[in-house]
């Protein structure tokens, strides 16, 4: 069998598989063997590097190509939204301020500009990975909206992007701040299923750290933000 699984999407469905295990012992007829099977294979993707769905599609080791990963209904996709008491101009310029964003996602350890509309990420990933990836802004128009997408060789293939709607409450600014994201996780869709197992779910960590934020803006917590 040919490889078409990169070496950290191993280790990672190595250790979705043992999480699975532990899971399926506190779980019951049908629920305990489905766990048990997907497990079973994780474990066999993590330990031989092949996965049988990747053959079937024609697939060698991921490329990065987000066309290739996120096309159709590949991929996991997240929307979530939050009004803030600021104006849109102040919450896209923040957005600009790399050093700031770690601030607002947990997950996130770094974001470093490497020339013109590109940027740097690294990631604490699942079952303490660490996941790297370049990435390139594809859209942008000033105070509404920013897009991108992850250029080839990231470890985590995604694009995603924000758009910034201001209203007027009382004479006051609020935006509404929508973060649309698709992404190919580690270990495909089973590696999220495991980690909304294991109590991560991605949709609610971005729906927490989103309203951290708000309460942080709001209530004058955060350095710098006026």
């Amino acid at each position: 069998m040919e490889r078409n699984v990169n070496d950290w999407e191993r280790g990672v469905s190595i250790a979705a598989a043992a999480l699975l295990a532990v899971v399926a012992l506190k779980a019951r007829g049908g629920a305990r063997t489905s766990l048990l099977v997907a497990g079973a294979g994780l474990a066999v993707r993590g330990i031989t590097g092949y996965c049988p769905i990747n053959h079937a599609l024609g697939r060698t080791r991921p490329s990065g190509d987000t066309r290739a990963a996120l096309g159709g209904t590949a991929g996991v996709k997240l929307e979530e939204s939050v009004t803030i008491r600021r104006s849109a101009r102040e919450l896209y310029d923040m957005w600009h301020s790399f050093d700031f964003l770690p601030r607002i996602f947990s997950h996130i350890e770094s974001v470093k500009s490497i020339g013109g509309n590109r940027t740097h990420w690294v990631m604490r990933g699942p079952v303490g990975t660490r996941l790297e990836w370049d990435a390139e802004t594809i859209n942008e128009i000033p105070h509404q909206l920013i897009a991108w997408k992850s250029l080839e060789g990231a470890d985590v293939v995604s694009a995603g992007s924000v758009h910034f709607r201001e209203h007027t409450l009382g004479g006051a600014p609020e935006t509404e701040v929508t973060v649309t994201m698709q992404y190919a996780p580690p270990a495909g869709k089973a590696g999220a299923a495991v980690a909304w197992v294991a109590g991560a779910a991605p949709s609610a960590t971005l729906r927490e750290d989103l309203n951290g934020l708000k309460q942080r803006l709001e209530q004058g917590y955060i350095a710098g933000a006026h």
